[in-house]
C-alpha cells in the first residue's frame, strides 16, 4: 500500500462468523466492502506474473463465462512433505483438473478464482459457501447452475510451498481427499485406478499368469513408462525436472493407495486448528 499510494486500497483485519468455513468467515468483511464488480480470491502463498489480472479478466469479457480459475504449480518446496506436495500438484492434481474440465466437470481452485460480484449475488454471495468445506468447488458448481461456464486459464499459477513435513502433507491431503469423496463419490471410488501403482500391480499379475513374464520387471517398466508420460505435464507446469523428481514421484505413487484408504476410512478433517465432520455434499459440522 505504501509502494502504490495512488491505488485505492484498504486492509481489513476482521472476521464474521457466517458458517463453519474459516476462510469464508475471514473474507466476508472485505468482500462486502469491495467497491468494484470483479472479485479475485487468492491465497497468500501464491505468486503470479505481472500480467496475471489482465489475462484472467480477459476471459470475463465473454458474457457466458462466470468464473476463471487456474492449475496450480508447486514451487520452492522444502522437506519431504514439501517435495511430495509439489509432485502431487504438478502431476496428479494438474492432470485431474485438465480431465475434469475436458469432461465438463470443472474443479475451481480457491488459490486463483476470478468472478463478478453481481453474478455471485445471484446464488447468494460467498456467505452461502460458508456451510461447505470446499467453498471454491461449490462456487464453481453454483456458477454452472446459473447457466454460465467456468474456464481454466492457459497458464498455471505458482504456489510457494516452503517447508513441509510428511505429516503436514498427509493431513493436508486427507482433507483434500475427503472433499473429493464428499462431492463426487463415484470419481473418488475409482481414483486408485488413475494412479500408477494399482494398474501396475494388476498388469504385472495378468502378464505373469498369461505369459509368465517377470512381475517385478513388468512393474518397474510400467512405473518408468507412467513417469515418462507425466514429464510433459511437469515441464509445462514446473518448467524443470531434476533426477530427484522421479524418486519423489515414485514415493508419492506408493503412498497414494494407503492415503486413499485413510481418506475412505473417516469423515473428519482438521483445518486451521479446528476439527470438522464432513457430511455428504461437502457440508461442514464442528
Amino acid at each position: 500500500m505504501e509502494q502504490y499510494p495512488n491505488v485505492a486500497t484498504r486492509l481489513f483485519v476482521d472476521s464474521v462468523e457466517v458458517g463453519p468455513n474459516p476462510k469464508v468467515n475471514n473474507m466476508r468483511v472485505s468482500y462486502e466492502a469491495s467497491r468494484n464488480d470483479l472479485i479475485l480470491i487468492s491465497d497468500s502463498n501464491v505468486r503470479v506474473t505481472r500480467d496475471y489480472l489482465k489475462i484472467l479478466s480477459g476471459y470475463l469479457r465473454d458474457p457466458k463465462v462466470g468464473m476463471v480459475t487456474a492449475v496450480i504449480s508447486g514451487s520452492h518446496e522444502e522437506g519431504l512433505g514439501g517435495r511430495l506436495e509439489a509432485v502431487f500438484l504438478n502431476t496428479f492434481y494438474a492432470r485431474s483438473m485438465r480431465l475434469l474440465f475436458f469432461l465438463n466437470r470443472p474443479c475451481v481452485v480457491g488459490k486463483s478464482m476470478l468472478f463478478r460480484k453481481t453474478v455471485a449475488k445471484r446464488f447468494g454471495g460467498i456467505a452461502v459457501l460458508a456451510r461447505y468445506l470446499a467453498e471454491d468447488y461449490m462456487a464453481g458448481e453454483a456458477i454452472k447452475r446459473l447457466g454460465l461456464s467456468v474456464v481454466l486459464a492457459t497458464e498455471p499459477v505458482t504456489q510457494y510451498i516452503g517447508q513441509l513435513k510428511l505429516k503436514d502433507f498427509w493431513l493436508r491431503h486427507i482433507r483434500w481427499g475427503r472433499i473429493r469423496k464428499s462431492q463426487v463419490l463415484l470419481a473418488f471410488l475409482i481414483e486408485p485406478f488413475f494412479g500408477a501403482v494399482l494398474p501396475g500391480v494388476m498388469g504385472a499379475y495378468a502378464f505373469y499368469l498369461q505369459f509368465q513374464f517377470n512381475p517385478f520387471l513388468f512393474f518397474i517398466l510400467h512405473m518408468l513408462i507412467f513417469f515418462l508420460l507425466e514429464i510433459p505435464f511437469i515441464k509445462k507446469i514446473k518448467g524443470t525436472i531434476t533426477p530427484l523428481v522421479f524418486f519423489i514421484w515414485f514415493l508419492r505413487e506408493l503412498l497414494a493407495l494407503p492415503l486413499w484408504l485413510n481418506i475412505a476410512w473417516g469423515n473428519t478433517v482438521h483445518w486451521r486448528g479446528r476439527t470438522f465432520k464432513l457430511r455428504q455434499g461437502g457440508l461442514l459440522a464442528e
